[in-house]
C-alpha cells in the first residue's frame, strides 16, 4: 500500500502517520519529494483498512501496489539503485560486461576463458556448473567438489 500526503504536509504530521501505519504492524519507507511526500507501507498490508489512512486530514490517497517486487518499485525508491559486486558496481552508469563458459570443464579452461573474457571488456566472470538439458544425466562438466578446490590459484 502507499499512502500519498497532501502537498506541503508538515513533518510532524508526517510522523503522526508513519506512527499509525506502524502500530497496525507495518515497516514504512518515506520518500520526501519537493512537493509531497509518499510513504510505503512494507509488510501484509491485506489486514489493514485503507479508509483509516483515507479519513486523515493529511493523507490525499492509498493506492494498492499490485505489482510485484513492492521493495525494488520506483514508487519507494526512486532513486538509481547500485549493486556492488566483490568491488564491481552494477547501475546508475555502471555497466556489468558478465561472460564465461556455458559449462565448467576444467580449471585451466576457466583461466584461459577469464583471461580472454578479461582483454575483451569483461568485468565479471560466471561458469556454469549444472546446465539442464534433456536429461540430467548428460551433464559432462566437472562436479561441484572440483569447482571449489581451495588450493588452486586464482
Amino acid at each position: 500500500m502507499i499512502i500519498v500526503l497532501k502537498p506541503r504536509t508538515t513533518e510532524e504530521n508526517i510522523a503522526r502517520v508513519e506512527q499509525l501505519i506502524k502500530s497496525k504492524g507495518l515497516d514504512t519507507h518515506i520518500v520526501r519529494g519537493s512537493e509531497m511526500t509518499i510513504i510505503g507501507c512494507i509488510g501484509d498490508t491485506t489486514a489493514v483498512d485503507p479508509k483509516l489512512f483515507e479519513v486523515d486530514f493529511s493523507v490525499d490517497k492509498v493506492m494498492h501496489v499490485q505489482e510485484p517486487y513492492k521493495l525494488a518499485n520506483r514508487a519507494f525508491h526512486p532513486e538509481n539503485s547500485v549493486i556492488d559486486v566483490s568491488g564491481v558496481k552494477v547501475g546508475d552508469g555502471h555497466l556489468a560486461m558478465i561472460a564465461g563458459p556455458c559449462s565448467v570443464e576444467s580449471f585451466e579452461q576457466v583461466l584461459e576463458i577469464a583471461k580472454a573474457a578479461k582483454a575483451s571488456g569483461a568485468n565479471l566472470l560466471r561458469g556454469g556448473a549444472f546446465k539442464p538439458r534433456t536429461s540430467p544425466y548428460s551433464f559432462q562438466g566437472l562436479s561441484l567438489i572440483h569447482i571449489s578446490e581451495p588450493t588452486r590459484p586464482y
